[in-house]
């Protein structure tokens, strides 16, 4: 028995009540989210005598050969506990394979509060036990001593294949705060540009995030692009990992980081 019905803009304010009795900030950034244009699409809710519940939903990822996030999956907390996530996720995950896609991603804090605990430590392991795989884990990312965990579930069979080097002149564009996170930074790039960026290129970009107090610079490329990664590590930035077939089967996404502060004694041990 099917339990999703597709969300409609009328929900918007029942969903909202719905994170916010698990998560205050995530219902403050899911808030705009859902109320832009076409932001309840592909999005999904259960109900209980007419009373919306719970919420989960996905996005595709722009540029990838259907590659798809898992969105705000909340039950309210008057619910939970009963099993309704699980069954909300695995419909939610055949609907997604229905539409073709081939990978599924989501994203996780390890935040421990003082009082409750490990807060995410009841999705991770639902997660995982519905076969999602931990691929790179960022530690500090939210703020010192709060990793960001992404997961990654494979939708249908690989295909055997050996993606090509591309040389791709990447160009910065930008520097900008990173959503949700406390001083973490990335850099806005494309790939239109005369000739790729240089190792000063970046440590501009670095000292553009140092002038506004930042503490950490995360970014990433497809695996495939050449002469990014030993333009990166001649930088200074560390290889922090990949997300597998990200883009498309045999094309990853690399990782990388910049430490700009140092890290307190209790955050390194």
């Amino acid at each position: 028995m099917k339990i999703l019905r597709e969300m409609q803009s009328e929900d918007i304010d029942s969903v909202l009540s719905v994170i916010d009795s698990q998560d205050e900030d995530d219902a403050e950034e899911a808030e705009s989210g859902y109320r832009e244009i076409g932001g309840t699409l592909d999005q999904y809710v259960i109900e209980q005598d007419g009373k919306v519940i719970g919420v989960t939903g996905f996005s595709a990822q722009p540029g990838c050969d259907d590659t798809y996030w898992l969105s705000w999956t909340y039950v309210h907390d008057d619910y939970a506990n009963k099993g309704l996530g699980r069954k909300m996720l695995t419909e939610l995950i055949e609907l997604i394979k229905e539409k073709g896609g081939r990978k599924l991603f989501v994203k996780v804090s390890d935040y421990v509060d003082d009082e409750d605990g490990s807060i995410y430590a009841a999705a991770l392991h639902l997660y995982q036990s519905l076969g999602f795989k931990i691929e790179i884990t960022h530690k500090n990312y939210y703020d010192e001593g709060e990793a960001q965990i992404i997961l990654g579930l494979r939708l249908k069979d690989k295909t055997d294949v050996i993606a090509p080097a591309e040389d791709c002149p990447v160009t910065f564009n930008s520097v900008f705060e990173i959503t949700e996170t406390e001083d973490a930074y990335s850099f806005g790039w494309h790939d239109e540009g005369e000739q790729a960026f240089t190792e000063e290129d970046v440590k501009i970009g670095l000292d553009q995030v140092r002038q506004d107090e930042g503490r950490v610079v995360f970014l990433s490329f497809p695996s495939t692009f050449t002469g990014i990664k030993d333009t990166l590590l001649s930088a200074g930035f560390s290889n922090s990992g990949i997300l597998d077939d990200y883009y498309e089967d045999g094309v990853h996404e690399q990782h990388f980081t910049y430490y700009l502060r140092p890290l307190h004694e209790s955050m390194t041990n």
